[in-house]
């Protein structure tokens, strides 16, 4: 299944433009409407987890990006040097 349109060029956008991040919080109405992403996937992008986006066809790389950028991660980040500090 093909993502929606418009979801993963507007998700490709915002890792090319960091600044452009905060309006998925502010306003993702705004990122929507630039990229053309359906009324349909908009609910799933503003609530949905994981497993919703995946649903949806968007790539997994890029579902956590995105949740990491609404503050809806699904997993704590840590340090890496906690496994190299073992060591």
């Amino acid at each position: 299944m093909a993502a929606p349109a418009g979801v993963h060029a507007m998700i490709h956008h915002l890792i090319a433009t960091p600044s452009d991040r905060g309006l998925i919080r502010t306003d993702p109405a705004q990122l929507f409407d630039r990229f053309g992403v359906p009324d349909a996937a908009r609910e799933v992008l503003n609530q949905g987890g994981r497993d919703d986006l995946h649903g949806l066809g968007i790539h997994p790389n890029l579902i956590i990006k995105w949740l990491i950028w609404s503050g809806r991660a699904t997993i704590t980040p840590f340090a890496i040097s906690y496994y190299f500090d073992r060591r």
